[in-house]
């Protein structure tokens, strides 16, 4: 008898008989494997929804809704450019405190900044403005491995039980390296310095701070003579502020 026809695609004999189906060969192409075969028909349909909303505000057009309302922002949509300039920065110094007594009763000779160790209510409370630096020190361990903060009054948190609370005058360590712990001891054991805080702070990492100082104490002497500086200093200032041209 008469070679049966093959499938163009799968060379399958095809079935004999009134119902048997014939593939032409645009459908056995379209079955191939091309998956993407309508990929240009949709990149033309987007091409042509984003030129019927942008041409016409690039070509000067204003809506009415912007006429009657001139203060309305248009949706993210129908923006046609991105935002200009770079994102704005945080403040570099979110001050918390800061302890105003050491600069008058010690002449400060080196800056350090350290992280402080705290517990949950201690960071409410200080983001509540209940810290107190004023009377506190540090004092570097004997093995000169780390420091610790005393006397620094937090309040204790107003919406924490009682459990959970903390002591508001307990000893913090602070979170230096090791040399730089065995560089303040000696100083505190060799040229009688002292160190205090200075200043309480969130860095750009929103994360509490601490600048401390070694210090020299002042004598009575020291301390008219900085007066007397600080009062030159305003006068000065004065009489820039008042000078006319």
């Amino acid at each position: 008898g008469l070679p049966r026809e093959r499938d163009i695609r799968t060379q399958q004999p095809l079935a004999h008989g009134p119902f048997r189906k014939r593939l032409s060969q645009e459908d056995t192409m379209s079955r191939s494997g091309r998956p993407w075969r309508h990929l240009p028909c949709v990149a033309l349909q987007l091409f042509c929804v984003v030129a019927v909303v942008t041409i016409p505000y690039s070509n000067g057009f204003v809506p009415d809704s912007l006429v009657r309302f001139p203060n309305k922002v248009l949706p993210s949509s129908t923006r046609l450019f991105k935002k200009s300039g770079k994102k704005k920065k945080k403040p570099s110094g979110n001050t918390i405190c800061v302890n105003r007594v050491a600069y008058r009763n010690y002449e400060v000779v080196d800056t350090l900044e350290a992280g402080i160790s705290l517990k949950g209510t201690e960071v409410k409370s200080i983001r509540d403005g209940k810290m107190n630096i004023r009377d506190g020190f540090v004092r570097p361990s004997r093995d000169g491995r780390g420091c610790m903060l005393f006397n620094v009054h937090i309040g204790k948190h107003s919406m924490s039980g009682e459990y959970f609370q903390h002591e508001e005058r307990r000893p913090r360590p602070l979170l230096v390296h090791k040399e730089q712990a065995r560089k303040l001891l000696q100083q505190t054991e060799r040229q009688g310095m002292t160190i205090v805080p200075l200043k309480a702070y969130f860095n750009d990492n929103n994360m509490v701070k601490l600048q401390i100082a070694v210090c020299r104490g002042k004598n009575v002497r020291d301390k008219r003579q900085d007066i007397k500086e600080r009062d030159a200093k305003r006068d000065t200032q004065r009489m820039v502020k008042n000078f006319r041209v």
